[in-house]
């Protein structure tokens, strides 16, 4: 079978923009959340209409732009902080960048806290508007996976978080510039010596500190020649953020927005389990695809640990949603 990205190089810039006069820029990474949010708020208002949600349409403005800056920021940053960066890294690595986590616009969120955060805050408003918590639940669970979808694409773009190794002759296959930060610093070295070697080479013009990734970047998308022949340095990888954009993100919005749509008196909690569930399964299964980013706990990656916590909050809305059933069929 030929190839049909095997050849293809990642070279995709994740800034749309730079705002003159500004160190500030518009980027890819933003852009994918607010697209999901807006998404999510126009599919969760079609379903407030149509009396598929308890939120009424009026207050789901508010109730979104609070899931969004606590749950969804705010718990994903800390989520990525306390599941991935702080045991990478250390307390040394925090009290050397304590602003990290503050700069949610290089990176860095992890679903699993940001599932956690939008549950706790959705218990809170719950509880304060007199609302269902599993029927609050419920409409996020539908929605969520948009913002998922979008994340996934936005980490494909950034060209993190990316494929384990795979044969180059498989026709997904393709390379990731990132993958040079994993090698040791010796082997960084002899790469920038092997490519300065190269005629016309951009690396013959090094500043004054020297290069950096993001100068190699920067060439690596600007320059074909250059672009192949760094290539040659790289390992073919599975594209797996967009295999779980589709499993987590685009698959599990279409089965649950389906569903919903079509089972109006479904018992309040369901479609929380349904998606517990079924993004457990496909993050267990894409993180098999999925060069793991934190070291792995016996042969399970972290992310996949993670999930089993999923499932078990799966279990508990389960629970409520046949007890819930079970009680309108025999009050």
């Amino acid at each position: 079978m030929t190839p049909i990205l095997a050849t293809y190089i990642h070279h995709l810039d994740p800034v749309i923009l730079n705002i003159p006069g500004t160190p500030l820029s518009l980027r890819w990474y933003g852009l994918a959340y607010i697209a999901g949010f807006v998404l999510g708020y126009w599919v969760l208002l079609q379903l407030s209409k149509r009396d598929l949600y308890c939120v009424k349409p009026k207050k789901l403005a508010d109730f979104i732009t609070i899931i969004c800056l606590v749950g969804v920021i705010v718990g994903g940053r800390l989520g990525e902080f306390f599941f991935y960066w702080l045991p990478a890294n250390g307390v040394s690595g925090f009290l050397e960048d304590p602003l990290w986590v503050l700069r949610v616009w290089e990176g860095g969120m992890a679903s699993h806290g940001g599932i956690i955060a939008v549950l706790l805050a959705t218990m809170i408003y719950a509880r304060r508007q007199h609302l269902s918590i599993p029927a609050v639940c419920d409409g996020l669970a539908i929605v969520c996976p948009i913002g998922l979808f979008f994340g996934r694409v936005a980490n494909f773009i950034n060209g993190e978080l990316y494929g384990r190794v795979c044969a180059p002759e498989n026709p997904l296959a393709m390379k990731f510039p990132q993958e040079f930060l994993s090698f040791a610093p010796q082997q960084r070295a002899q790469i920038i010596q092997a490519l300065s070697s190269l005629p016309d080479s951009p690396l013959h013009m090094p500043h004054a500190g020297g290069f950096y990734f993001e100068d190699i970047l920067g060439f690596v998308r600007d320059n074909a020649a250059f672009r192949e022949r760094f290539g040659d340095f790289l390992s073919a990888r599975y594209p797996s953020q967009l295999f779980e954009a589709l499993g987590e993100g685009l698959l599990l919005f279409l089965v649950l927005i389906t569903l919903r749509l079509s089972w109006r008196h479904a018992p309040a909690g369901i479609f929380s389990a349904l998606f517990c569930f079924l993004y457990a399964a496909a993050r267990i299964f894409t993180e098999c695809f999925r060069e793991p980013d934190a070291p792995l706990w016996g042969t399970i990656t972290r992310g996949q640990y993670l999930s089993f916590g999923v499932i078990a909050l799966g279990c508990i809305f389960l629970a409520v949603a046949l007890h819930s059933s079970r009680r309108t069929h025999h009050p």
